[in-house]
């Protein structure tokens, strides 16, 4: 004889239950659950919250100063920025906040702190961004902590970084293998594996900006010939006479340089010019010049060697924008997140 399967009736009458309650008939547990519900609204609109994330709120107020910080950071300012756009920055933000706070819940939470000397490298650089103990305080945004307070702060944030560093480690490692096959694969079309043509040059140059160009005109003659007599170096000449203050002090030495980094008017002339050459004064649209070309360098392959460290550098980065885009996605799922889209 079969045993009555009292398991399998219980568990349908508790889930019917459930189903009548919740769905039909408006019971206990659907009007408790409304009434939390309600009084979550209600906290929300008292106090502005913008989200809920495992009941720790974000506020109107922390998403306007990530806003503001977001645009500043890019060189751009509010009320240059149509609203509708202005409404999808406010919510690409309010996600990155809800990222960083859920890092802070489980970092935490797992109560992981980083070394006593990480810590420290970590608050004596961000403490030497400010030349003051004053300007420390005024633009920290930190004015509300005591001394203990935001060295403790700044403890916590460094360890959450660096458990954000340990969980995705194990999934941005890349092999020499890898750097190597990725070198192999891009090297025939991509524009970084050729060193293009470089010279190294002295200059010796004359404001036109604000002096007159005619005596200009007639100082870059003069020490081009008194150059051309031996009557003194180059970099005499250079350090006595030019008003390239960057340069001036080194003898005029501009150091290596490709085409590319120097105005096409300036380039035009000095490409011109073979090793230990030395230019005719001639004219760019900011003042007189005066070049001796020291040595030049033939556009050349670049060797595995000297992008291997930029390589691999490059692999990582798009693995940690995966992987960490992959964790936060395993967090978002586990956690309970309520948005307040009217308070936005």
């Amino acid at each position: 004889m079969k045993r009555f399967p009292w398991r399998i009736v219980l568990y349908t009458v508790f889930l019917l239950y459930l189903f009548l309650d919740l769905k039909v008939c408006q019971g206990p547990l659907r009007q408790s659950f409304s009434a939390r519900q309600n009084t979550i609204e209600e906290a929300a609109a008292k106090n502005q919250w913008v989200a809920l994330v495992n009941q720790e709120p974000i506020s109107q107020d922390q998403l306007q100063v990530a806003v503001f910080r977001h645009l500043y950071q890019r060189g751009k300012e509010s009320d240059v920025i149509p609203e509708k756009n202005l409404e999808m920055i406010r919510r690409g933000v309010l996600q990155s906040l809800i990222d960083d706070l859920l890092v802070k819940q489980y970092a935490d939470g797992e109560g992981f702190t980083a070394s006593d000397e990480e810590i420290a490298e970590f608050i004596e650089t961000w403490e030497a961004q400010f030349g003051s103990p004053e300007e420390l305080a005024e633009r920290s945004g930190l004015q509300d902590l005591s001394p203990e307070e935001r060295i403790a702060e700044l403890g916590r944030i460094w360890s959450r970084k660096k458990w954000l560093e340990k969980r995705i480690a194990p999934g941005i490692d890349v092999t020499d293998e890898e750097v190597r096959e990725w070198f192999e694969s891009n090297r025939e079309t991509g524009k970084g594996f050729v060193e293009p043509e470089k010279i190294r040059a002295r200059n010796i140059f004359l404001s036109t900006v604000i002096n007159d160009d005619d005596s200009r005109e007639d100082l870059i003659r003069k020490i081009h010939r008194q150059i051309g007599e031996g009557e003194g170096t180059f970099e005499e000449f250079a350090e006595e006479f030019s008003e390239d203050l960057r340069t001036k002090k080194r003898g005029g030495d501009l150091n290596w340089f490709a085409r590319d980094r120097v105005p096409d008017d300036f380039a035009e002339v000095v490409f011109a010019l073979k090793a230990g050459e030395l230019s005719e004064p001639f004219r760019t649209s900011i003042g007189w010049n005066l070049v001796k070309v020291e040595e030049r360098q033939a556009e050349r392959p670049v060797t595995f060697e000297e992008v291997e460290t930029e390589i691999r550098h490059h692999l990582e980065n798009l693995r940690t924008v995966e992987t960490i885009k992959v964790l936060m996605k395993k967090l978002r799922t586990v956690a309970n997140i309520r948005l307040f889209p009217g308070n936005l």
